[in-house]
Order: C-alpha cells, then structure tokens, then sequence
C-alpha cells in the first residue's frame, strides 16, 4: 500500500526525471483516493501536456487534475495570426492528418480545432501536431469523428475483445465491452493510465466507432 506521501515523492521524483520538464514552479498535492493535483507555472502548453502524462506513469496513481497555468516567456511569445500559420503549416506536414478538413481558430494564444475526420486518431494528430508550437497557450479539440464506414454493433464488439485478447498490455478478463450503435462503453477494471490509454485507442480504432466511454477503474 502506498501511502499519499510515498505517492507524492514519486510523483516529484518523475517530474524530475523528465528533461523536457521544469519542475521547480510545479505543485504536487495528493488525494486519499490516489488523485494528483497538479499546480503552478510553466512556460509552456507542451510542457503542461507533458508533466500530465509523467504523472499518470507513476505506479498507484488513478487520476490526475492538471491545474498548471502556462505563463509564456518572452521569447516563447507569438501574436495569434502566427500561431494560426504555423499551425496550419504543421497540420500540412502531418502525414495522419487530413488537414484540408480541420480549420484553425486562435485567440490570445489559445488553439482550438474544428472540422470532422474519419478516424480519431487523425483527431488527436491533430492536437498533437499543433501543440508544443511557439505561443500556445491552450488546445481545444472540437473536430469531430464521422467514419463512414456502417459496422454492425456485434461486429465492433467482436473486433474490440479480438484486439484486447491479443495486446500484451491489456488483461482483456477485466474489461467488459458495450456497443450501442456507434458508441463503444468500457467497463470493468485496469492496473494502471497505460492499460486505460490501451483499451481507448483499441476502441477506437475500429471503424465506425464515434464515441468511446470510458468507465474503467484505474487501480485495485
């Protein structure tokens, strides 16, 4: 059993750890139930985003609220119109995206992305493609997902337990699937942020999927 100070020293000892991290302005504070809050300062949206994602590695952690506010230095600093360009441009150099569909709106260095795709991992591309840029500040993700493929309700479930069977990193026992029409729900239990990040993205990834709910419980 690991205790909330065990936890937060961990936690501290992760951010430390990852280079692309400053972690003398972030906070650390620990909920009974395993949840961390995140506070403080940063210089920037990509390094918000990556102190989130350190967290949910550390073992026994079952949540994470990420409060830090990105405080831009002065030479991060953009005017929007930039920003707008150069997130175009690298929606245009991204492989996975179909950037002809998405559009960019910004607003005091705040990115939000609008559009539809066929696939939600085009969507979250998209979202990663523009936001470790210069000026960023936040990313709202509004594009949509509408495959167009029609797979039956039995058919999805059947791919979706098929993927979770034969993935190394998902004990598919614990995971209970759900369809209904084009919404995949996940229920059941996972040991930790990887297994839960897993069984989404399988979900996912099948076609004809546009909603994925995600109840599993992190941690036993």
């Amino acid at each position: 059993m690991v205790t909330s100070g065990e936890l937060y020293t961990n936690v501290m000892d992760k951010l430390q750890f990852e280079p692309g991290i400053d972690e003398s302005n972030i906070t650390v504070a620990i909920k009974d139930n395993g949840i961390v809050i995140l506070g403080g300062k940063v210089r920037s949206y990509a390094e918000k985003y990556t102190a989130e994602k350190a967290a949910e590695t550390v073992a026994k952690v079952k949540g994470v609220a990420n409060e830090i506010e990105v405080e831009l230095i002065p030479s991060h600093k953009r005017g929007d119109a930039d920003i707008a360009n150069a997130a175009l441009n690298a929606l245009q150099w991204n492989v996975f995206v179909p950037h002809e569909q998405i559009k960019v709106a910004v607003e005091n260095g705040h990115v939000t992305l609008t559009g539809k795709v066929e696939y939600n991992y085009q969507k979250e591309c998209a979202k990663d493609a523009v936001q470790d840029l210069y000026g960023v500040t936040y990313v709202t993700n509004d594009v949509t997902v509408k495959p167009s493929a029609v797979v039956s309700s039995s058919e999805v479930k059947r791919k979706i337990i098929k993927e979770f069977e034969r993935n190394a990193r998902i004990d598919a026992s614990n995971i209970k699937v759900e369809v209904d029409g084009s919404k995949v729900i996940l229920k059941g239990k996972v040991r930790n942020f990887d297994e839960d990040r897993e069984a989404r993205t399988a979900a996912w990834s099948i076609p004809g999927v546009v909603n994925v709910v995600d109840y599993l419980i992190i941690g036993w």
